[in-house]
C-alpha cells in the first residue's frame, strides 16, 4: 500500500495561547516526540488485560494479552514507514493496537459470533480512550467562548492530525455559527480495509460520537453519515447554539 505525504503541515503564526494550550494537551504524546523505531508496549494493553481479567482471571488475561502484544509487535515490524509523523501516530498507537486485539480475540473465541468479537472489542477501545476523550471535550465548557475556542482548535487539529496524505476533508462552513466539513477518505478505513477488517473503522466512528457529545451545550454535534459505517462521505458539524460571552443577544 503506497501512501503520499504531504508538506502542508506548518504551524500557524500569532495563535491565540487559549488555543495552543488545546492543541497542546490534547497531542499529549505525539507532540513529545517518542521514539517509535523500535517494538514497545502496545498501547492500551494494560487497560485491556485488566478488563478481560474480569471474565478470564488473571491468568487468562496475562495469556491472551501476551498474544496480543507478539501480533502488535508482528504488525509493528513489518509497519510501513510513513513520513508524516501524524500518520506514523494514528498507524501505530491506535490503528495497530486495536487490529491486533480483534484478531486474536477472532482466533481465540471459539462459538462466539463475529458481531460480539466486534462488540467487545468497541467496549474495550472504549474504556481505553473515554477519560482522554471526554476530558478534551469537557474542558470547552470552562472556556468564556466555548464555540470560537472549539472552531479553533478543530482548524489546528486537521492540519497536524488529519494531513491530506491521509484525509480528504472539504471545509463547507466555517463561520461564527457553525463549522463543518466533509470527509471522502479516510486513512483508518484505508488501512484497515488493507489488513483485511474493515468493519474495525466504524469503532473509530464510535469515539467520534463519545468525545464530540461531551462538548458543552453551547456546540451541538451532528454527523448523519460516516465512511466507516458505508456512507458515502463523513459529514462533521458543529453549530453553536446560544450567543457567546461578549456579544449582544439579537
Amino acid at each position: 500500500m503506497k501512501h503520499k505525504t504531504s508538506p502542508k503541515d506548518g504551524k500557524k503564526k500569532g495563535a491565540p495561547r487559549f488555543g495552543l494550550s488545546l492543541i497542546a494537551g490534547a497531542l499529549g504524546g505525539f507532540i513529545a516526540g517518542r521514539s517509535v523505531s523500535a517494538p514497545r508496549r502496545m498501547p492500551h494493553l494494560e487497560v485491556w488485560q485488566g478488563m478481560m481479567a474480569e471474565q478470564r482471571g488473571e491468568l487468562g488475561a496475562a495469556m491472551l494479552g501476551a498474544r496480543v502484544q507478539a501480533r502488535y509487535d508482528e504488525h509493528f515490524a513489518q509497519r510501513p514507514r510513513f513520513r508524516s509523523r501524524a500518520l506514523r501516530f494514528h498507524f501505530e498507537s491506535n490503528i495497530l493496537p486495536t487490529l491486533a486485539l480483534y484478531q486474536v480475540l477472532q482466533e481465540d473465541e471459539d462459538g462466539t459470533s463475529p458481531e460480539e468479537v466486534l462488540a467487545e472489542v468497541a467496549r474495550l477501545l472504549e474504556v481505553a480512550m473515554r477519560d482522554r476523550l471526554l476530558r478534551r471535550s469537557q474542558l470547552f465548557a470552562h472556556i468564556p467562548r466555548p464555540f470560537a475556542a472549539f472552531r479553533l482548535s478543530a482548524r489546528w487539529f486537521m492540519r497536524l492530525l488529519f494531513p491530506s496524505s491521509g484525509w480528504d476533508m472539504e471545509v463547507v462552513e466555517d463561520n461564527d455559527h457553525c463549522f463543518a466539513f466533509n470527509v471522502r477518505r479516510c486513512f483508518y478505513l484505508d488501512v484497515l480495509s488493507t489488513y483485511g477488517p474493515p468493519e474495525l473503522t466504524k469503532l473509530f466512528c464510535g469515539l467520534d460520537d463519545l468525545a464530540y457529545e461531551a462538548l458543552p451545550p453551547a456546540i451541538r454535534w451532528q454527523r448523519t453519515k460516516t465512511l466507516g459505517r458505508g456512507d458515502d462521505c463523513c459529514d462533521f458539524r458543529w453549530c453553536r447554539t446560544a450567543p457567546e460571552r461578549g456579544e449582544e443577544k439579537a
